[in-house]
């Protein structure tokens, strides 16, 4: 490694990016023979800025500390004592990957209505209920691009969502890992009301962290709404309630159970068993029970990634672009 890609290297990691990130957004062509050229070692520095958010110039100023250009532009969610310098790092990487996607993504054909009923009547006009797929369709038709990270800015990944504002559109960035499509329609539900209930009307981000359970009944207003518009989506009702038959239910029963009924209800199986869990607290027999539930586990991300990349214009990304967007998705492009 040379003296420069030592140094720099050094820098971005001191203000807390991860190792991963940083590989990702290292320009391909740099190599040992281009350090003695100022012109390239330049051209590094204002790469890695544009793609990790950075202020260029105090990438440029070697007396200086990197600084993050989106610091206080982004409202969090369910945090638990995340540094000032975190956040910074999470928003400004958010913003900087939404502003990749966005410039790639046709404009939308139709509008978001803030009404989760009406989408979902839409919806429900040709699909037996609404799932995970049908959301993305939704949202990609809407001019919505949809990714699901798999290269996060800090070395410690708790982000379960993110959605970023980028001039006039928006953008989605999962996060939550799962095998099954369920937990993951939640979150994108929960990413959707944010955009149509105009949400980040003032702010460049909302970023969701981790939380242990729903928060209907909690103190934040907008995660109530995102909540409850995510659950009438997915389901018809704000709070829907599963009450269980007497007796016992264990994984398979659970699973027969809501195979049975997601029919009639129009509630997608995974997303009855979660309704469930919610009602119950009886989250290990809602968990076993997916691998019922579902013909097979898989990794959710793998799918949504390969649409995004159907969907995207990738003629429109710059080509020293292209190897971090592949990275950043996990090398769908290349499977």
């Amino acid at each position: 490694m040379t003296n420069e890609a030592r140094s720099v290297r050094q820098r971005l990691k001191q203000i807390g990016l991860s190792d991963a990130a940083i590989d990702a957004a290292w320009p391909e062509w740099w190599s040992d023979s281009a350090e003695p050229s100022p012109s390239a070692r330049l051209d590094l520095r204002f790469s890695l800025a544009r793609k990790l958010g950075l202020d260029a110039r105090s990438l440029v100023d070697d007396e200086g500390v990197p600084r993050f250009i989106w610091r206080d532009e982004a409202r969090f969610k369910n945090l638990s004592g995340e540094s000032d310098s975190e956040r910074a790092a999470i928003a400004s990487f958010g913003r900087a990957f939404g502003s990749v996607l966005s410039g790639a993504a046709r404009v939308g054909q139709v509008a978001l209505s803030a009404d989760a009923i009406r989408i979902r009547n839409s919806i429900l006009h040709s699909r037996p209920f609404v799932g995970l797929l049908d959301l993305l369709v939704l949202c990609w038709t809407a001019g919505i691009p949809v990714v699901h990270l798999r290269i996060f800015p800090l070395a410690r990944k708790r982000m379960a969502a993110m959605t970023v504002r980028v001039g006039d559109r928006s953008v989605i960035l999962l996060g939550k890992d799962s095998m099954y499509p369920a937990q993951i329609a939640f979150y994108l539900a929960h990413e959707i009301a944010h955009i149509a209930l105009g949400h980040l009307s003032r702010e460049t981000a909302i970023v969701d962290l981790e939380a242990a359970q729903l928060a209907i009944g909690g103190e934040d207003d907008e995660e109530n709404e995102a909540d409850r518009f995510a659950l009438e989506l997915l389901t018809g009702r704000a709070d829907p309630r599963v009450l269980p038959v007497p007796g016992p239910y264990n994984a398979p029963a659970l699973a027969d159970a809501v195979l049975r009924s997601a029919g009639a209800l129009q509630i997608e199986p995974g997303t009855l068993a979660l309704c469930f869990g919610y009602s119950t607290g009886n989250w290990p027999v809602v968990n076993s029970a997916m691998q019922f539930i579902y013909a097979s586990a898989k990794p959710v991300w793998i799918e949504v990634n390969k649409i995004a990349l159907r969907e995207l214009t990738v003629g429109q990304i710059p080509a020293d672009t292209l190897p971090y967007l592949n990275s950043v998705l996990g090398g769908v492009a290349a499977a």
